[in-house]
């Protein structure tokens, strides 16, 4: 019963990031173009790699990434706003990380989407308890992303800390200056 909790758990996270790109992105073609794309991108080269689509092996992770960073410059160029380069810039750290080490990007995503909706609550009038819901809300499947990637031996201890506080930490900055 825990493994299909956990699996369940970790099989949530792109949901929760088009959820909240819906609410931040007024724009289908933009939505489209940085949430659903990618996802596309990403489990066609699991695929393409033999691998399931969280791609657990480090090595494997480097071709998509090396293809999601291609692909984020030309959209960081069409679209030219805070999304499409908070995109690109994730996707570069993330791609500098694994050339290295292996991260955990479930826990480096959620906490990049918490980042970003504590940057919209400065800029809201109409959805403010909505991103206050969110964000207690993926605070909580944070925890619970933690708790299954280490209970179903994806990361170890370190791989999720660091996956966390550097999304955290990555997009506290970017916000800062971008």
């Amino acid at each position: 019963m825990k493994s299909k909790f956990a699996t369940f758990v970790s099989y949530i996270f792109p949901f929760l990031l088009v959820i909240t790109l819906i609410i931040a992105i007024n724009n289908i073609i933009e939505l489209i173009m940085l949430a659903v794309v990618p996802c596309i991108i990403w489990l066609i080269s699991a695929k393409l790699s033999g691998q399931n689509w969280d791609i657990e092996d480090r090595n494997h992770r480097l071709i998509p990434l090396i293809i999601l960073t291609i692909y984020g410059v030309v959209i960081s160029f069409i679209f030219n706003d805070l999304f499409s380069k908070a995109f690109l810039i994730n996707i570069i750290f993330i791609l500098i990380i694994t050339l290295f080490w292996k991260i955990s990007m479930h826990c480096y995503g959620l906490s990049t989407l918490i980042m970003l909706l504590m940057y919209l609550l400065k800029y809201t009038n109409n959805n403010y308890y909505l991103i206050i819901s969110l964000i207690i809300s993926y605070s909580v499947f944070l925890i619970l992303t933690i708790w299954s990637r280490l209970y179903l031996k994806k990361h170890t201890v370190l791989q999720v800390v660091i996956g966390t506080f550097s999304g955290f930490l990555v997009n506290l900055i970017m916000l800062k200056f971008v």
